[in-house]
């Protein structure tokens, strides 16, 4: 089964009007996304440590990373305000740029750092969608290889994200400034 994931397509099924700027960062031999929502069908919503947290409105931005020797895609999810509600890594089998435009494989297992400001409380790591990766075994969609491979990846991932390494994180909102379109 194969599950490549445009990344100008994900997680914007509520966007009815956004801007969309793709850059190559060669410093981070990297794609960057950034999805600037202008106008949404509907506020997107859900329950994160206890609280409802809105996750896509008007004038909420998406940031992702596409790096082109990692196994994940991340997004970075800023609210109206400029705070960042939660990184969400994509656990992939590879990435790829075609003509211009960030690809991944999904692997289906997701790792999220939710922050502050969506949490109410602090930031925690929880590692997504197991049962979802377990039926894709079962189905035979992916192999045993393939399966612990996705577990191998996020452990890594959860790793840096606790020892504060991983380099995208540490990056902040600090490419949604550089490249941003309009100041809204």
């Amino acid at each position: 089964m194969n599950r490549k994931v445009d990344v100008r397509k994900k997680y914007t099924r509520e966007a009815k009007k956004m801007d969309i700027t793709i850059v190559e960062l060669k410093e981070l031999d990297a794609y960057l996304t950034l999805k600037e929502i202008k106008e949404v069908t509907q506020p997107y919503y859900m329950y994160i440590n206890g609280e409802l947290v809105k996750k896509m409105d008007n004038n909420f931005r998406l940031l992702e990373y596409t790096p082109l020797h990692e196994n994940y895609n991340v997004r970075v999810y800023i609210d109206d305000k400029l705070n960042i509600l939660e990184y969400y890594f994509d656990i992939t089998d590879g990435n790829e740029i075609e003509d211009g435009i960030p690809y991944y494989d999904d692997l289906y297992l997701d790792v999220v750092f939710y922050q502050e400001c969506a949490t109410k409380s602090s930031t925690y790591i929880n590692l997504e969608d197991r049962n979802d990766l377990s039926d894709a075994l079962k189905n035979g969609a992916i192999n045993k290889e393939k399966y612990d491979f996705a577990f191998k990846i996020a452990d890594s991932v959860m790793k840096e994200l606790k020892n504060k390494t991983n380099r995208f994180v540490n990056r902040g909102i600090e490419d949604y400034l550089k490249y941003r379109k309009n100041i809204i």
